[in-house]
């Protein structure tokens, strides 16, 4: 009878655990003013598919104190609110397209400050196998090239990250191309 008990307590504490690791909801819009707050707390990806005042969240997570953006030819100029220059934002697509990592293609934002010096990569939305991601963020792989001019960073070579070899080459791959397109 105890050991009922006792398998009948573990596998109803299984399930709560379980149902406790569910994922949350898909949000119902990602446009109201409590969803983007959420949005902003989230990972540190910046995702290119939801807009504030119509700037891509990249550029907003980027530059939080962006108000105006002004497409130029290779790259996004950003401004704030008195329309002084925050910086420049850069997509590596279409640059980086068939550029793959384990699973898929592994698009990044890039930012430069206002003298043009690399101020933060990130990894877009991709099809990526989730751990191989895990492990260059962990690796701290993205600060690679943080503090760099766009030459410097160009002819610096970074190292693959062990065990996710494929996607962390891809990524600088993807950042070459997309800093290519600016020279």
């Amino acid at each position: 009878m105890k050991k009922l008990i006792v398998l009948a307590f573990a596998a109803m504490m299984m399930t709560t655990a379980s149902y406790a690791q569910e994922p949350a909801q898909k949000q119902h819009c990602g446009n109201c003013k409590h969803h983007q707050q959420t949005v902003t707390q989230q990972a540190q990806q910046p995702q290119v598919t939801t807009e504030i005042k119509g700037i891509d969240m990249a550029i907003v997570r980027a530059f939080p104190t962006v108000e105006y953006v002004k497409k130029a030819s290779m790259w996004t100029e950003v401004y704030d609110a008195h329309r002084q220059l925050l910086g420049y934002a850069v997509y590596s697509k279409p640059s980086s397209n068939g550029i793959k990592g384990y699973a898929g293609e592994t698009p990044v934002f890039i930012a430069l400050d206002k003298n043009q010096v690399i101020a933060g990569v990130w990894l877009l939305e991709n099809q990526e196998t989730p751990k191989f991601v895990q492990r260059v963020e962990n690796a701290g792989y993205f600060n690679n090239w943080n503090g760099l001019t766009i030459k410097k960073a160009l002819k610096k070579e970074v190292d693959t990250v062990s065990g996710a070899t494929f996607t962390s080459r891809a990524v600088a791959l993807s950042v070459q191309a997309a800093l290519k397109q600016l020279l």
